[in-house]
């Protein structure tokens, strides 16, 4: 039984550092942090009969140099993503990276349900819940 557990514990493990080392972290003309307001039938009040979905772009701000070294530094880290998540598909921001003026890999988060899914490339490579150091991190950049 321990033995299971330990292979399991180690694929696990595999799987996770495999899909972080997808996530791009390189050269970038821009990256760009922006917050929406998002409504849909799962964040919607008890009695609102509103059942249209709204997706409303409130800001968006351009990273420096520093900023992006460190928003890098955080991506990197393993002790930023726990191996959960919530099935809401609700996000609030979005961290878009930029080469050439084309949109290289795109973040979504959710601070609501802490989720976060990294595309490169318009194709998915990780999904994963935040965790706190992570949260705050990026939450510190946007200062």
């Amino acid at each position: 039984m321990k033995k299971i557990i330990l292979v399991f514990v180690i694929l696990l493990n595999i799987l996770i550092n495999g899909q972080i080392k997808h996530i791009y972290t390189g050269k970038v003309d821009s990256i760009l942090i922006r917050n929406y307001s998002y409504y849909d039938k799962e964040t919607s009040t008890v009695n609102d009969t509103n059942e249209s979905n709204s997706i409303q772009l409130l800001n968006s701000k351009k990273l420096t140099e520093k900023q992006i070294v460190f928003l890098n530094t955080l991506l990197k880290s393993k002790k930023s993503y726990l191996p959960e998540r919530a099935l809401l598909s609700h996000f609030n921001k979005k961290i878009e990276y930029f080469i050439n003026g084309a949109k290289i890999q795109d973040i979504t988060l959710s601070t609501m349900t802490k989720n976060i899914t990294i595309y490169n490339r318009e194709k998915l490579i990780y999904k994963a819940k935040m965790s706190t150091s992570l949260e705050k991190g990026i939450l510190n950049i946007e200062k």
